[in-house]
């Protein structure tokens, strides 16, 4: 890519990658607790893609106007922050699933290597070592809309990427053995992670490594993989974030990196997110800046 950073952070990496999904005419499926979307759909609709609008799941809002990533006032008490906004009603359930450009983008606990996702428990259902957060609209999406689903983790290890035998429940539906859904969703489109950016084989339906972050060795990402990726002849580079993505990410979208709290963890997420707090805490003005 022309003019491109070689300033940027790994959280920037994926949080640009995630953007450059985005099309113009998208309706952007914003969840719960991941800054990393809000930033990224938010740069996407700053840059190429300013006809996109954002669905928050929480209070079923569609929203047009690009706001600054929040941490307290549009993630903790959404439901009311979004009546200072010109937004509409209305679940995506009322829409036609078959025409509709929603994307939307999960954080699996797992994934196998047909891109069915695990977000219930690790261990067995009835005796889970972990209970995750759930499913809620994963199978919605994952199953019935034509732009497919889309996938991200901070954090590409054996323990979220198993094969199917080890996929400890199915929450979201991928390409089961190799098969398309049975109701007419389009399936997994990308998993970007920290180490690459991977899609899915056309006929084989299975996971392909699309291209490898600058500075990653190809061998760790095999290793870091706990099936086996299809690898083409020629391995691409990822192209890193732009200057001008970086830019606008910076000092526009999340200025105060809330974005990061998906990346870091223990003590210096603990740090991040204090020092998110009391900046918010000490504006002036309690609602996200405008942006355009």
């Amino acid at each position: 890519m022309a003019n491109s950073s070689k300033d940027y952070t790994i959280d920037e990496m994926i949080t640009v990658l995630m953007a450059r999904e985005v099309r113009n005419n998208d309706v952007m499926i914003v969840g719960v607790a991941t800054p990393c979307v809000w930033a990224a759909f938010t740069l996407a609709k700053m840059t190429h893609a300013p006809d996109s609008i954002f669905h928050y799941i929480m209070g079923n809002t569609f929203v047009d106007e690009p706001r600054q990533v929040s941490l307290l006032y549009l993630e903790m008490n959404t439901a009311r922050a979004y009546r200072f906004q010109n937004s509409g009603e209305c679940t995506l359930e009322s829409l036609p699933s078959d025409k509709l450009t929603t994307i939307e983008f999960f954080r699996p606990a797992q994934v196998d290597q047909y891109g069915n996702t695990n977000n219930i428990c690790i261990g067995d259902y009835n005796k889970p070592k972990i209970r995750l957060p759930g499913c809620a609209g994963i199978a919605d999406f994952s199953m019935f809309y034509a732009r497919g689903s889309f996938l991200y983790t901070p954090r590409h290890d054996s323990r979220t990427f198993v094969p199917t035998e080890k996929l400890d429940f199915i929450s979201g539906v991928g390409f089961p053995e190799g098969n398309p859904s049975i109701c007419g969703g389009a399936g997994p489109q990308s998993v970007i992670t920290n180490l690459a950016y991977m899609d899915f084989d056309e006929k084989t339906k299975c996971m392909r490594l699309g291209s490898i972050h600058p500075g990653v060795d190809i061998d760790h990402v095999k290793k870091s993989t706990g099936f086996e990726l299809i690898i083409p002849q020629k391995v691409q580079e990822t192209n890193p974030p732009s200057v001008e993505e970086i830019k606008v990410l910076r000092e526009k979208v999340d200025p105060l990196k809330i974005r990061k709290l998906e990346i870091l963890s223990g003590k210096e997420r603990e740090e991040l997110l204090d020092d998110i707090i009391q900046k918010e805490l000490a504006k002036q003005n309690k609602f996200p800046s405008l942006l355009i």
